[in-house]
């Protein structure tokens, strides 16, 4: 078995990549390392009944074939394939997951993973973070969580461009998502097509809505050496005032579109921190915006926001050669070298 420890320092040689989660983020993932020359798809894990068995090239639409097949055999896939690499997309919530990590990091395997929690786990998910934590140090490999949204746009980015300030008062995000654009589980997390009573009650019951909002309020914060006083967040239903049809929902007028989720964080007494992010369907000037109060005054805008599903894919499979040579541990985007694009 490949170890932890003979990633590090691999520099240019081929990683050998395993995809766990084969769903549309997955697929997307599976796309772009089959088209990197450095990487090595060699295997992928799913649970999915349709999925398990069949051929990887299949289920992606490849006219080759490129020698993998979907299994639900975890252990046995991690124990035969020995990747250096896992790129983890199952589900949002880390304590469903944090067994799928644990496996992998016992077998030698770093692990850059999209589950939303694991930006910055420490925050809502301390018991988890500490198991994780250990099975990265015990094991000698890196745990990464990053994204889009968490991990790029309302957190990462908005440090980044810090690095040009002499002082900071308050950092804003903004982002704007027509969630029409998006794929179909992302239309229903947001609650697109129930009724307002409907939402409501799901939301209760932690079943509705973003996950990672107040853990990307943490990263700012801690990039910033903020000791916050306090991080909360708030989620409201947008409610259609037009008939709206998807590929996937049909929306009437009064039901509802999608959700705006608002977070901040409050230091010494006073806001410094505020993230605003919609994600409904219709929104007609989708963008994602970071606002910097301070010396100087920033302003950063990207006009029809960040494609979440393409740039999600694309930031797990970047971060792949930093992630297989970082130091072991469990990480954060403020660990690690700058993510960009390796071709």
């Amino acid at each position: 078995m490949m170890s932890g420890m003979s990633a590090k320092g691999a520099g240019a040689q081929t990683l050998r990549v395993v995809q766990m989660g084969v769903g549309a983020i997955g697929r997307e993932v599976c796309r772009l390392v089959l088209d990197r020359p450095h990487l090595r798809l060699v295997g992928a894990i799913d649970t999915d009944k349709d999925l398990v068995g069949r051929s990887l090239s299949e289920v992606l639409g490849l006219k080759e074939d490129c020698g993998v097949t979907i299994s639900n055999d975890v252990e046995g896939t991690l124990d035969a394939c020995e990747p250096e690499v896992v790129i983890h997309t199952t589900t949002s919530r880390l304590p469903e997951v944090v067994h799928e990590i644990e496996h992998a990091a016992r077998h030698g395997a770093n692990v850059v993973s999209s589950t939303e929690e694991l930006l910055f786990p420490r925050l809502n998910r301390p018991g988890e973070a500490a198991r994780l934590e250990v099975a990265a140090r015990d094991n000698n490999v890196a745990i990464l969580g990053t994204g889009v949204n968490p991990g790029f746009v309302m957190d990462t980015l908005a440090v980044l461009a810090t690095a040009v300030c002499s002082e900071v008062e308050l950092i804003e995000c903004r982002r704007v998502v027509d969630a029409a654009t998006r794929r179909q589980p992302l239309q229903l997390k947001v609650g697109a097509g129930l009724s307002v009573a409907e939402f409501n009650s799901l939301l209760a019951q932690g079943k509705m809505g973003h996950v990672g909002l107040t853990e990307s309020i943490a990263l700012i914060a801690t990039a910033l050496g903020w000791q916050w006083d306090n991080i909360d967040q708030r989620t409201e239903p947008v409610i259609a005032r037009r008939d709206i049809r998807t590929d996937y929902v049909q929306v009437r007028t009064g039901q509802v579109a999608g959700i705006h989720n608002i977070g901040w964080a409050t230091v010494e007494g006073r806001e410094r921190i505020r993230l605003d992010l919609q994600m409904y369907v219709g929104a007609e000037e989708p963008m994602d915006e970071v606002v910097i109060r301070g010396k100087p005054n920033m302003t950063l805008c990207i006009p029809g926001g960040t494609p979440g599903d393409l740039a999600t894919a694309a930031i797990l499979v970047n971060a792949v050669p930093i992630i297989a040579n970082a130091e072991p541990g469990l990480l954060t985007m403020l660990d690690i070298p700058i993510i960009r694009c390796r071709m």
